[in-house]
């Protein structure tokens, strides 16, 4: 990935984890707490993002050394993910993302994700005429 694109997924992937740390409140996830570290990788380096959960309570935290679940993958797959354009238990399926610890946290937390954008078609690009 270039220096410019890498740059341009981890601009999405921040706003992304800002707008949940903003948002305070999810409702689809009212019933869950727990800590989810997504560590995402890019290139030989990697960072770790905390999303705290308390019964829909969205928080970001600074330390993110204790969690639940641990989701991992890298940093192109996470920016897919926050467009979209990749579902998340797809690419946990396919090997995109790794997950461990408490994988009932880890069905929750799919849900934050947005649905694939208005008209989206993932096979329109392996097609042939």
């Amino acid at each position: 990935m270039s220096t410019s694109s890498s740059a341009a997924a981890d601009d999405r992937v921040a706003g992304f984890f800002d707008e949940l740390a903003r948002r305070g409140d999810e409702p689809l996830l009212r019933k869950v707490s727990g800590r989810v570290r997504f560590d995402l990788a890019d290139g030989p380096g990697a960072e770790s993002r905390l999303l705290v959960i308390d019964e829909g309570k969205l928080a970001l935290a600074s330390d993110a050394s204790q969690a639940d679940c641990t989701v991992r993958g890298d940093l192109p797959v996470f920016a897919e993910l926050v467009a979209g354009r990749m579902n998340f238990m797809a690419a946990v399926l396919r090997g995109a993302l790794a997950c461990d610890g408490d994988l009932e946290l880890m069905w929750a937390v799919q849900r934050i994700f947005p649905a694939p954008p208005r008209g989206w078609d993932p096979t329109a690009g392996t097609r042939s005429a």
